[in-house]
């Protein structure tokens, strides 16, 4: 609309001064851009001769815009390294090559031994640095890829190859982790069974020791690692497991109960004076051939290289003393003899050596090498079984099991899974709904799980583990609780079987489906009626809006009833007993069965796998 305006101020001017303008006349025309070549006086009252616009301050088209104003010369000034952009802005930076592209200034180029570090155009080429190491910064304290910073990719305060200074590397110590804090190497983690018992990182972590608590334990270890073995002051001291009977009870309570001679230390008899005491030694014999006060004691003596463990003769005491690596052990006595509980189950180590009832424990414990798992016994069935664990007799003569049943409170005449007269058997006085119908009984309603209501299909042993897992025993018929689904063919002839029972035959069904009388179409007449029945087209919840399909609980809806037997249309299919090679027959449709004709009493082509499982399927049981 700009570039018109001029053009038509021009015409006008035409039409005024010289009467008009043949706009047809080829001499008008320029032929070199194919237009009229117009001479038109412009504002100052000169003659505006067309040219091409260029950067000069004057209007060379004669358009009415000035350079950079005309979008024709803006075109040209895209790539213009005199007249980048706009006119009179010329390319150039120190150090530099320019040129321009998309009305932008750039450098092409560097002169020799200069270089664009920064990618500023502002300062042209402003590095002298020549890059080195392909460009990758390196800890040498040169600026290999010239951006001004020298040796930025590296701490020299945390660098394991560069510690401190360029080229320093941390070793790895002996069993450990080498570190560099502060720009000096350390001595990190040790590596698992190692310490650095010395502090000095040079030589490592250089004890193979592993912790076994801040305590020291008799053992021939060293358990605190602190590099001394069974070192008295952290010794621990377990309980007196010597026992008080048998074998292992005290042999004196004062120097009295000893013979001449002898003088009684901590509850055992030793020589007054002389004997073996602090003889080398390998074994208690060694010792106590000399006399029985005295056993072979491991100890710790200093030697050239450290702790020497030795074996030396000591006094015999009836408390626990420390053997070196054989732990604390009872020093067995006179009357000790090896293996012998002397026939006692009583909680004492009678044979004094360090186990306690050991000829019981695999009647004690279920891995009796280990005493874990304590032995259970049981007694009394159904709600009134009790279990304990066995335990020595009270006077030690072996071991008992002390559980006693419990007395029942009930009669087993709920369907709920639970022996509740502690008989041995379940539910067997529950009674179910039965309907005569001459010759054969049939369930008058689908066979529910044990335990069921009308919120859960059946009795979960465990309903807070997330898994539905129902007792599955005998079928049971009853009103007001969730039909058995989810059952195959083989599984429904087992539960009616477990009530005495056995699953209908398709002519028992139909019979009862069709009535005494015969040719009933649907348990509740010969006209269909979406509302009679749980179908597909029943809804579970009617105040609810929407299509609703699932089981109801059993008998609810009265209209679906014949002969007192209900739900032999809809709420669950029902397996029967027809066989047809590898299929069985299920009858009456189900919760989800729209077409009426799969609802009525003689719909009998509704074959599946015995093993076929389904939530519209369930059963009832004939007798």
């Amino acid at each position: 609309m700009r570039r018109d305006r001029p053009l038509f101020l021009f015409f006008v001017a035409c039409a005024l001064a010289l009467g008009g303008c043949d706009d047809d006349d080829a001499n008008n025309r320029d032929p070199d851009i194919g237009r009229p070549d117009l001479s038109m006086p412009d504002f100052g009252g000169d003659t505006c001769v067309r040219q091409p616009e260029v950067c000069d301050g004057v209007d060379n088209n004669c358009n009415g815009l000035v350079d950079d104003e005309d979008p024709e010369l803006r075109a040209l000034l895209f790539d213009d390294p005199e007249n980048c952009g706009t006119c009179g802005t010329t390319c150039g930076a120190e150090n530099a090559t320019t040129d321009c592209a998309a009305g932008q200034c750039y450098i092409s180029g560097c002169e020799p031994g200069w270089f664009d570090a920064n990618g500023d155009y502002a300062d042209g080429c402003e590095s002298d640095c020549l890059i080195s190491s392909g460009g990758r910064e390196q800890c040498d304290g040169e600026d290999n890829d010239c951006d001004g910073a020298i040796d930025e990719a590296f701490d020299t305060d945390t660098d394991l190859q560069n510690c401190g200074a360029c080229g320093v590397v941390c070793e790895t110590p002996a069993n450990g982790a080498a570190t560099c804090v502060d720009g000096g190497c350390g001595l990190g983690e040790c590596a698992a069974g190692f310490i650095d018992l010395d502090g000095d990182p040079a030589n490592g972590c250089e004890y193979g020791c592993v912790p076994n608590g801040d305590a020291e334990f008799c053992n021939g270890i060293d358990d605190d690692c602190d590099g001394t073995i069974d070192e008295g002051a952290d010794l621990q001291m377990p309980e007196n497991f010597c026992g008080d009977v048998g074998g292992c009870r005290p042999e004196c309570a004062g120097d009295g109960e000893c013979a001449d001679g002898e003088r009684c230390n901590g509850g055992a008899c030793v020589l007054r004076a002389g004997g073996p005491v602090g003889e080398p030694c390998e074994t208690d014999a060694d010792c106590t051939a000399e006399h029985p006060g005295y056993a072979c004691i491991s100890g710790s003596e200093d030697g050239a290289e450290g702790p020497l463990a030795v074996r030396r003769c000591a006094p015999r005491q009836h408390a626990p003393v420390c053997d070196g690596d054989r732990g604390f052990r009872c020093l067995r006595g006179p009357r000790w003899k090896g293996g012998d509980e002397l026939g006692m189950c009583d909680d004492f180590d009678n044979d004094c050596d360090g186990r306690i009832d050991e000829d019981y424990v695999d009647q004690l414990f279920f891995d009796g090498a280990n005493r874990s798992d304590p032995r259970t016994c049981e007694a009394g069935e159904g709600i009134c079984r009790r279990s304990e664990t066995f335990r020595c007799a009270d006077d030690g003569d072996g071991t008992i099991c002390p559980v006693e049943p419990a007395v029942p409170d009930a009669i087993d005449d709920d369907c709920n899974a639970r022996d509740d007269d502690c008989d041995g058997a379940v539910d067997e006085a529950f009674v179910d709904a039965w309907v005569d119908l001459g010759g054969f009984q049939i369930y008058a309603y689908e066979a529910v799980r044990p335990g069921a209501t009308d919120a859960v299909p059946g009795l979960d042993v465990n309903p807070d583990d997330g898994v539905a897992a129902y007792i599955e025993s005998r079928a049971c018929s009853r009103p007001g609780a969730l039909p058995w689904a989810n059952v195959t063919w083989q599984g429904a002839a087992d539960a009616c079987a477990a009530a005495g029972a056995r699953l209908c035959t398709a002519d028992e069904w139909e019979r009862a489906c069709a009535g005494a009388a015969g040719g009933r179409t649907y348990p509740y007449g010969n006209d269909y009626d979406a509302g009679a029945c749980n179908g597909g087209e029943y809804d579970v919840d009617p105040a609810t809006p929407g299509l609703q399909d699932g089981p109801l609980a059993c008998g609810s809806l009265m209209t679906c009833e014949t002969d007192g037997v209900y739900d032999l249309s809809g709420n669950l299919k029902e397996w029967v007993d027809q066989v047809d090679m590898d299929l069985r027959a299920v009858r009456g449709g189900g919760f989800e069965t729209n077409v009426a004709a799969g609802l009525t009493c003689v719909q009998d082509s509704d074959l599946k796998p015995a093993v076929f499982r389904a939530s519209s399927i369930g059963f009832r049981c004939c007798r």
